[in-house]
């Protein structure tokens, strides 16, 4: 319980942080629709299905400068699958620093994502909130079109302990 409760307020300080830093910096937010698939790693999960459809979106500010992040970004996420019968789904709302390092003269750019979150599951009874994080990275060939590859890795939920862990990869675009 102890430590539960000590995640809970250390990604609380962290989203108090993050957004009052965001906040401040609407005027140059960006907005990314992201599309894709998921793949759990927890083998009841991939019981349900081996690949599963993912969507996100997410919305972009400035780096925080105590993190000497080049962004902050807040996103919303959606993993979910249907087979048969079965129906299940996996939501994130995560804040994420990112680190960004061109590639040559190019118009390519490679960021580092490393993020923290809470973590909706609803896959094999009553939905469970649960903690989890995300490290992943994205290629940008030019401002508007990415490709994301991520892996999420959260606390353990339901009867058997699983874990929502899996990678997505997606394309995404920015308006």
């Amino acid at each position: 319980m102890k430590t539960r409760w000590i995640r809970w307020s250390a990604l609380g300080a962290l989203l108090t942080v993050t957004v009052l830093t965001a906040s401040a910096q609407l005027g140059n937010a960006a907005a990314r629709l992201r599309f894709g698939a998921y793949f759990p790693s927890d083998t009841d999960l991939q019981a349900f299905n081996k690949t599963w459809f993912a969507v996100g979106l997410t919305f972009a500010s400035d780096g925080v400068p105590l993190l000497a992040s080049d962004a902050t970004e807040i996103s919303a996420d959606l993993f979910t699958h249907q087979t048969g019968g079965s129906r299940g789904a996996i939501t994130s709302l995560l804040v994420t620093q990112v680190y960004e390092q061109p590639i040559g003269d190019s118009d390519l750019r490679l960021q580092l994502r490393i993020g923290a979150g809470l973590y909706v599951v609803d896959t094999t009874g009553p939905s469970k909130n649960i903690f989890g994080g995300r490290v992943g990275l994205t290629l940008w060939f030019n401002d508007s079109y990415s490709v994301e590859l991520n892996y999420d890795l959260t606390d353990r939920f339901g009867a058997n302990r699983d874990r929502a862990n899996g990678f997505s990869l997606t394309v995404g675009y920015q308006f």
